[in-house]
């Protein structure tokens, strides 16, 4: 019987430590934001996809599919979809989807963060949506790709966002 005690207070603090090891949401936007700000400073990927009008960089794992429209994409990476929304009339350093983001945002921001350069501008945000899930965004001028995501691996979520949103290309 004293064994199966031990054997239970090990499991208890075992989960303790791996719980407390876990990055809180805060910690995992704010490393996110961070990785996001080190993709934009970053030469873009090499485009390895192309569909309807665009053509863009996908990580491993990750497929596209036409939306309702030519602006519209559908991004599939396991159980996980992002929406990419790509208006050919924005410059590279608009702004717009920032606005609207800091205008309409549905729910807390949780974190946020603007990049800038000679003529780009993008951002960055995780936004609490409910309990457990987060819409991520990823925006450079008037490419915007976003995601509603549970409470993980939010930090890689949003700089592989960062890496496809950079890559995006109309072709005409």
């Amino acid at each position: 019987m004293g064994r199966k005690w031990i054997q239970a207070a090990l499991l208890i603090v075992i989960v303790a430590v791996l719980t407390a090891c876990s990055l809180s949401v805060e910690d995992q936007a704010i490393a996110g934001m961070e990785n996001a700000e080190t993709v934009f400073s970053s030469e873009p990927k090499e485009v390895n996809k192309s569909i309807g009008h665009i053509e863009l960089y996908l990580p491993a794992g990750y497929s596209i599919e036409k939306g309702i429209d030519e602006l519209n994409y559908t991004i599939l990476n396991g159980k996980d979809s992002y929406i990419l929304f790509v208006n050919q009339n924005e410059t590279n350093d608009s702004q717009l989807h920032y606005d609207i983001f800091k205008s309409e945002s549905t729910g807390k921001i949780v974190e946020e963060k603007t990049f800038k350069s000679d003529d780009l501008f993008g951002f960055s945000g995780v936004v609490e949506q409910s309990k457990g899930k987060y819409e991520l965004i990823a925006n450079l001028g008037g490419v915007k790709l976003s995601t509603i995501s549970e409470d993980k691996k939010l930090d890689t979520k949003i700089q592989e966002m960062m890496e496809i949103v950079q890559t995006v290309n109309v072709i005409d």
